[in-house]
């Protein structure tokens, strides 16, 4: 397929992606639109049917009132007659918004039937409380009070149960929609507790006996349930809900607490036989105060849900008519594109490539088109030129550059071969396996190139004591390699030739002291162990802290770093003296150990190595470096070494001896 082939495709794909991304996201932005509109009809039908919940509430206990407590069925019903009209119209109004939302609503039929049933079985009980009105005995009349609190709040359960089926199949996303239907809901629980809480207050200042026994009990269940109500509305009140319903609530709450929850406490606890008109009057006034602060919360909530559900509708709407509009002018930006590359890019290029490819055959006598623009395709026009002018020249150069590649392949051949003879005479350096004077040692050198700025030494001084050092040199490289030869042998011949007054600290600051500035410094312990006592004694020189491993199990860290060799002439340095007995071990480390790194960039870590240590305590020496060795290679995986890693593990064994350990 050939360049201006590729280029019309991918102009015309990139094209049909903006118009295929832009319908996607027009799907997408219809989709919350659908999503919108249905939360906002099953918001109104139970906003509706909440209303519906509320005007049943009041109804219910007007018409227990005026049943239980009343005794003349004069004018009975008419106090109730705007309640049952207010219920009959949220009841009608509900099954209007559920039949304009059958296409957005799943169960919408299901819900209708529903509704349509439970206004039979409301005129039922408003006719059976209307003859029970007529009747003269008191008795029938608080029978039919009894029967039509529970048919009425069995209504109202059926009513709260649509709610929940619809807020269940249509929940909101949206956190403060979501706070708001769950403030509403148990709002609704505590208006229908206050209401019938109202009734049954009522019946117990008129009641004696058991059955004021039984209504106690179930003013104490309600207050219980109100308080669950209180507490699930305040988890719900946050500073994202707003100002307004935030006040609401904090003022239903106040009326409660403070004036009906007192009075409330009052009316169970009074005394059976002193009830007056005064009493039930109060009891009445308090209920319709706390109901109409639950009211007014309920409306403000409904307010704000409304409010919010109409915002997120008409963004929605605004999306959709946004991405419409891109939808449509990216399918007319990709026909204008589509012309204009053809026009002013694939034909000067197809052009172009017919003179490269005559070129390109050694035919240096095809002409190349003319430049007469001053843009890209002018400028390889122009370039197309300079390469028929530059075609020997770039020959001749070709040739020079393979002698140069040749010459440079000898010279990396002959370093490489230099660098792995030092690292074969380095290696050679470090002492084998060996007991010396009753103290064995065994070594650890992973270099994280050929050469190393890590090395170790173990010597043995003509009075009988042994010493020991490692050394870790700044950097890398050769110059770092170097260094810690000129270090080993330094330390070596500073070790085996010292006076036997001279202490190990003076031998560090001599060669601190002495050291050239223009070499890197380094890092060391320097160590003894005395043949004639179990002590040890070592300097630090800006070295990680060693290990003591105790014959026990026993782990310990000694040592307080100290300035590098090189660094600070002036620098002063102090001795560290320990207890070294038969079968203690020190284990000296470069910080190659602690800094080795996994794939993720995480050091080792010098409590992993403690740890490490601390789990082989009971291992022989060579044991333990090759736990440790494991250790490092599962830790860095296929990572490379960054710095040279070198362990050093000296032991006094009890039995004194100089060999070496096969």
């Amino acid at each position: 397929m050939k360049i201006r082939d590729i280029i019309l495709v991918l102009t015309a794909g990139l094209g049909l992606a903006l118009i295929l991304v832009a319908i996607v996201l027009l799907r997408g932005e219809l989709s919350k639109l659908e999503i919108a509109q249905r939360l906002q009809t099953s918001n109104a039908v139970r906003e509706q049917l909440l209303v519906a919940s509320t005007a049943l509430a009041r109804e219910r206990t007007d018409t227990f009132i005026q049943l239980a407590a009343s005794a003349s069925s004069e004018n009975f019903g008419e106090p109730a007659a705007a309640l049952r009209t207010h219920a009959d119209q949220a009841l009608a109004r509900a099954i209007f918004e559920l039949q304009g939302g059958k296409a957005l609503l799943p169960r919408a039929a299901e819900s209708m039937s529903g509704l349509v049933s439970a206004e039979e079985r409301l005129i039922a009980l408003r006719n059976q409380v209307d003859e029970a009105a007529r009747n003269k005995d008191e008795q029938v009349r608080r029978a039919a009070a009894s029967d039509w609190l529970a048919g009425v709040t069995a209504l109202m359960d059926d009513l709260q149960a649509w709610r929940l089926d619809l807020l269940n199949d249509n929940r909101p996303t949206d956190p403060i929609l979501a706070a708001e239907a769950n403030i509403r809901a148990f709002v609704d629980i505590l208006h229908g507790a206050v209401a019938f809480n109202e009734a049954i207050g009522v019946a117990l200042l008129t009641s004696r006996g058991e059955a004021r026994d039984e209504q106690v009990v179930t003013i104490e269940r309600m207050v219980g349930r109100m308080n669950l109500a209180w507490q699930m509305i305040g988890n719900e009140v946050d500073l994202s809900l707003s100002e307004e319903v935030r006040a609401a609530v904090a003022s239903a709450r106040r009326i409660y607490f403070q004036t009906y929850d007192p009075v409330l406490l009052g009316l169970v606890n009074a005394a059976p036989n002193i009830t007056t008109s005064t009493m039930i009057a109060a009891w009445t006034r308090t209920s319709e105060h706390s109901l109409d602060a639950l009211g007014n919360l309920q409306n403000t909530v409904l307010k704000s849900s409304r409010e919010r559900l109409d915002l997120i509708v008409s963004q929605a709407q605004r999306s959709g008519a946004i991405v419409t509009l891109v939808t449509v002018f990216g399918a007319l930006a990709a026909v204008l594109i589509l012309l204009v590359v053809r026009r002013r890019v694939i034909n000067p290029i197809a052009r172009i490539s017919h003179a490269m490819e005559r070129l390109a055959d050694n035919d240096l006598s095809t002409p190349a088109p003319r430049a007469g623009r001053l843009d890209e395709v002018g400028v390889m026009t122009n370039a197309l030129r300079t390469f028929k002018a530059n075609a020997i020249k770039r020959q001749r150069t070709q040739r020079e550059l393979a002698e140069v590649h040749q010459n440079l392949q000898r010279t990396y051949d002959q370093l490489r071969n230099d660098l792995e003879a030092a690292a074969t005479i380095q290696m050679a350096m470090l002492p084998t396996p060996a007991i010396v004077r009753g103290v064995s040692h065994h070594g650890l050198y992973s270099p994280s190139s050929h050469i190393a700025g890590d090395t170790y030494n173990v010597v043995e001084h003509p009075d009988g004591g042994v010493g020991f050092f490692q050394i870790d040199v700044a950097g890398h490289g050769a110059a770092a390699a170097l260094v810690s030869v000129a270090g080993q042998h330094t330390l070596s011949q500073a070790m085996l030739t010292r006076a036997r007054e001279t202490q190990i600290e003076d031998i560090v600051a001599r060669i601190n002291r002495e050291w050239p500035e223009n070499l890197p410094y380094f890092t060391t312990v320097l160590g003894e162990i005395d043949p004639a006592a179990p002590v040890g004694r070592i300097v630090q020189a800006g070295h990680p802290s060693p290990l003591l491993i105790r014959s026990e199990g026993n782990v310990e860290q000694i040592g307080s770093s100290g300035f590098p060799v090189g660094m600070l002439p002036q620098a002063c340095y102090e001795s560290i003296e320990f207890p070294f007995r038969a079968g203690d071990r020190l284990l000296i480390y470069s910080d190659g150990v602690v800094e080795t790194e996994s794939p993720s960039g995480d050091f080792y870590s010098e409590s992993q190595l403690f740890d490490l240590v601390s789990a082989h305590v009971a291992s022989a020496t060579p044991e333990l470096l090759v736990a440790l060795q494991a250790s490092l290679d599962a830790w860095r995986g296929s990572r490379e070494l960054t710095d040279d890693v070198s362990v050093l593990i000296v032991e006094r064994t009890k039995t004194r001896s100089n060999h070496a350990i096969h």
